[in-house]
């Protein structure tokens, strides 16, 4: 019910603006505590800032700090038109030598040609796909059926051959069903024993297992991937060349390594650069940062920068990340990546700067170490970063159950005011009517008299 709706509210005594104000007044802890709580909302906004920033540096973490995450390679061929390859796993660098004499190849059956595909009949019966190391295929061909519905059938069939109808333009019969093995190799070899169609199919190829010669000795595969010759690099065969020796270098990626070891260097550099923000003092405002009274930032910067300050004790020739030129910034605390020294670092010596980011049997990298601290701060029982934003969870909680029981406390405080005020309105009005009525008898007594 509004203030100036109140029953009774005649005598014009009471400005309905009294009632509004002593209302607001009620309101004030209540809009105190929401800005209390904005407080917080904005400061775990803020945490949360530094919550992905630290999530982002364990990514890139998690590419230096092992020797299968830091170590990558490359594969580099003299004929890459010949074969070339990728590097799908720990390699070690190496220098090899091919000669491709002949591709693995499918089976292909090709039969002889008919006017069209899908119209003059090609005989019925029963056709048999014999196929090398699995039993016979057997495929019915009904009555009236078409070049275009034996391939339907054998497809149907899913017995790891494939059928197509192609067209070769060559008159009269151009059409003609090609019968393709799915596998390669030796093991593709099929026999299609037509039976009493008019089918008659001759081998167009011959299938045939890869002949390579690696280093001169003979090597052969069913697929033109070489995956179990060399551990973690897959050689691809793309086409035989005989007489030609490929030269073939893996080797270590230092532009690929050089990226990981950036994105390190730029996710620590941004935990610093915001963290160091915090206690700066804006000029206009005369404040620091929203969370430069919270410790915890002081915790997760100086657990960091512990774990990046010890040298990584090792017989390489480096031992520092300022060895290959990754300083620290003595007045910002972030580093400064002096990239044309670290990649000739890695051209140097490739695994002594490896041993400076990687957890090793001879020593603890300094990338293992800040993955383990990183892991102890987000830990979600015990971890600081975990414990910290419990701890802004549940005082929103609380000021929220507050603002609730506030809101609550208001509300009924203003129906009180309310009905205060109606009732004296009311005893007011009826006080006022007395009077007028009193008035004017007493004015009435005096004419007569």
């Amino acid at each position: 019910m509004g203030v100036r709706s109140m029953p009774g509210a005649t005598t014009g005594l009471f400005d309905p603006k009294i009632v509004e104000g002593l209302i607001e007044v009620e309101k004030i802890p209540i809009e105190n505590a929401k800005k209390r709580r904005e407080a917080v909302d904005t400061e775990r906004a803020e945490f949360k800032k530094l919550i992905d920033m630290v999530g982002k540096l364990d990514t890139t973490l998690n590419k230096l700090k092992t020797k299968t995450d830091f170590y990558h390679m490359k594969v580099e061929s003299s004929h890459p038109d010949i074969l070339d390859g990728v590097v799908n796993g720990f390699s070690m660098p190496g220098s090899y030598e091919f000669e491709v004499r002949g591709l693995a190849k499918s089976e292909k059956e090709l039969a002889y040609g008919f006017p069209d595909k899908d119209q003059t009949p090609v005989g019925f019966g029963y056709m048999v796909i014999e196929r090398e190391g699995d039993g016979d295929l057997d495929i019915t061909i009904e009555p009236g059926s078409t070049l275009q519905n034996v391939a339907e059938a054998i497809n149907e069939a899913d017995g790891g051959v494939k059928a197509m109808v192609i067209n070769t333009k060559y008159q009269p019969d151009p059409y003609r069903l090609l019968v393709v093995s799915e596998k390669s190799g030796k093991e593709s070899k099929i026999r299609i024993d037509e039976d009493t169609t008019f089918l008659e199919f001759k081998e167009q190829v011959v299938g045939r297992n890869l002949d390579v010669l690696f280093e001169d000795v003979p090597v052969t595969d069913e697929t033109n991937d070489l995956k179990e010759l060399v551990d973690g690099v897959v050689f691809n065969v793309k086409r035989s060349e005989p007489g030609t020796r490929v030269q073939v270098q893996v080797n270590y990626d230092v532009d690929a390594t050089m990226e990981a070891i950036a994105g390190f260097v730029e996710g620590y550099n941004e935990i610093s650069k915001f963290i160091n923000g915090q206690f700066q003092v804006d000029q206009k405002t005369g404040r620091a940062g929203i969370l430069a009274g919270d410790g915890t930032i002081k915790t997760v910067m100086r657990n960091l920068r512990s774990a990046m300050a010890d040298p990584v004790y090792s017989a390489g020739k480096y031992r520092t990340l300022a060895d290959i030129g990754i300083t620290t910034n003595p007045k910002t605390g972030e580093l400064d990546f002096k990239e044309s020294k670290v990649k000739q670092a890695l051209t140097e010596d490739y695994e002594s700067v490896a041993k400076i980011f990687i957890r090793s049997k001879d020593a603890m990298g300094i990338a293992a170490r800040l993955a383990d601290q990183v892991k102890a701060l987000r830990d979600a029982q015990n971890g600081i970063l975990k414990s910290r934003t419990r701890a802004l969870d549940n005082i929103i909680k609380d000021q929220d159950q507050g603002i609730a029981r506030k809101e609550q406390a208001a509300a009924k405080k203003a129906d009180s005011i309310k009905r205060r005020f109606t009732s004296l309105e009311s005893q007011l009005s009826g006080m006022k009517a007395q009077g007028d009525f009193l008035a004017q008898r007493f004015a009435q007594n005096k004419e007569n008299s």
